[in-house]
């Protein structure tokens, strides 16, 4: 934060608490508490301004009372300070607010779960989730709110059982039996902490428990396309690709926008069994209904391969006319390049060259949440944490 930022944010906090300190103090005729709160202010201030914030910091917090008046304001510097990144500074306004006596629980209770937040700000997980823990049984008030923060807490140190169960106590009270329809986030993410121990039992190559977590998973997701390719995989690798590939087709219905993902794996599979016409019937019905650059260049690439160079360039060429995308002419390219005159190759492999300089510098993949891009899928968010919300980009530029 920067120094301006600090100043104004102190003085901003500390006067408001300063006139409640005064009003207080007044009201109950003890003058002399008011003068010494004075005198504290100004010593604070010239801190402050002598480039002392962390000594500005602790006489501020000493003369201002900790009571009903001004507990909000205590509370509101230290969550300001917590999202400017003074996290060491949030922790012992809070901590402060804890030790002093005779705050109602409630509010000792609103101060232990802001400095449970300044923990997890500072990556000190297992103290966060004591605080945590110990607000869920003693304030129904903050009971929801701290299961979530449990959940998060559980889901960053990949303890996948304790993220189920935690948001099984979530919902099991806040939509049990006649309270309503669980929202699909919290379904969603069980989905995918199952599939975290789907993936950890497949790495250990217990087949069994892998298939019992999937199944779960899509108990409580069945459009989670995740569960579908992480067991499409399972049973090709195990050479029961026909079963693969029953499991495998139900991705367009789950979610189209992910079917890029199991392109390669529906290839295989039909590779495996020998089935070509069956491939080539099952992509171009992918084509007419899920239109993509990828289920495109695969087409193409079977055409290569059964018809030559020139029908896949035709095919192609076709193609990006209904569907422009940077990807196809690329791989265009590549197929004038190898039938053209020298002089018209030094050229196209020129123009060839800038388009794949173009490919490598964009993103493939993007939060529908907050607007993240990379060129990896990720299950989970990496910026705003959220689950199956980074998909393909789609466009002349992706999909």
């Amino acid at each position: 934060m920067s120094d301006i930022l600090l100043l104004l944010l102190l003085l901003v906090a500390i006067a408001i608490g300063y006139f409640l300190g005064r009003f207080n103090t007044r009201k109950k005729g003890e003058d002399y508490i008011a003068r010494a709160f004075d005198k504290s202010y100004f010593k604070g201030l010239n801190q402050l301004l002598n480039e002392q914030p962390d000594a500005a910091i602790d006489t501020f917090i000493g003369a201002l009372e900790v009571n009903s008046e001004t507990l909000e304001t205590h509370l509101a510097l230290g969550n300001l300070l917590r999202r400017q990144g003074e996290v060491d500074r949030a922790i012992r306004i809070h901590q402060n607010l804890l030790a002093r006596p005779g705050l109602p629980s409630f509010q000792q209770h609103h101060a232990q779960l802001e400095l449970a937040r300044d923990y997890v700000k500072a990556g000190l997980l297992d103290r966060a989730e004591r605080l945590f823990q110990e607000l869920v049984e003693q304030s129904p008030e903050l009971r929801d709110t701290c299961l979530e923060g449990l959940v998060e807490i559980y889901r960053d140190e990949k303890e996948w059982e304790k993220a189920i169960a935690a948001v099984d106590q979530l919902v099991g009270r806040r939509f049990g039996p006649g309270l309503g329809k669980v929202p699909s986030k919290w379904r969603c993410a069980q989905a995918h902490f199952s599939c975290e121990l789907a993936e950890q039992a497949l790495a250990q190559n217990d087949y069994l428990t892998a298939r019992r977590y999937l199944k779960a998973a899509l108990g409580y997701d069945k459009t989670l396309v995740r569960a579908s390719l992480l067991w499409g995989q399972m049973e090709h690798q195990l050479g029961n690709s026909r079963e693969a590939l029953k499991i495998l087709k139900k991705i367009p219905q789950q979610d189209p926008d992910y079917v890029g993902e199991a392109l390669r794996l529906f290839v295989q599979c039909h590779e495996q069994l020998g089935d070509f016409q069956g491939l080539q019937r099952f992509l171009q019905q992918l084509q007419d209904e899920y239109p993509s650059s990828s289920i495109i260049l695969e087409l193409t690439e079977r055409i290569r391969q059964e018809q030559g160079d020139l029908a896949a360039a035709a095919y192609i060429g076709n193609q990006l006319k209904l569907h422009p995308s940077v990807r196809g002419v690329s791989r265009l390219l590549d197929f004038y390049l190898s039938y053209s005159k020298e002089k018209a190759q030094d050229n196209l492999r020129l123009l060839k060259e800038l388009i794949d300089q173009i490919i490598a510098t964009k993103p493939t993949y993007r939060c529908g949440h907050c607007g993240f891009t990379g060129n990896q899928l990720h299950w989970l968010c990496p910026s705003c944490k959220s689950w199956s919300t980074v998909k393909a980009i789609r466009g002349v530029e992706g999909e």
